[in-house]
């Protein structure tokens, strides 16, 4: 799969609705491997930056290795991206109940 993303990140993803990238650090967090998935999840934002999944993949990831100032800005930037927007995905719950708790605490 790294392969494929490689080849992704040098040639283009054409029409494809998932990065390459993407899909490997779903994979990586899925299967445990958090920290591996973060820093799959932080390079496909380079390139397709705001993806919904990107982005709370990516604070999951944090959440998981223990950065909570990073899964905080990534949920944070989902909610903005998301902001006025009428949907009742469970991730956008999640990440808005994430970023009110930090809200609440005293945090940006």
């Amino acid at each position: 799969m790294r392969a494929v993303a490689n080849k992704q990140d040098e040639y283009g993803k054409g029409e494809v609705e998932i990065p390459a990238r993407e899909m490997l650090a779903d994979i990586l967090l899925e299967s445990g491997n958090a920290s591996a998935a973060l820093t799959e999840y932080q390079q496909s934002m380079k390139i397709d930056p705001n993806r919904f999944n990107g982005l709370y993949g990516a604070a999951q990831a944090a959440q998981k290795t223990n950065q909570p100032e990073l899964a905080a800005k990534y949920y944070s930037q989902l909610v903005k991206n998301c902001a006025g927007a009428p949907s009742d995905r469970p991730e956008l719950a999640r990440a808005r109940e994430a970023v009110g708790a930090k809200t609440l605490a005293g945090g940006k």
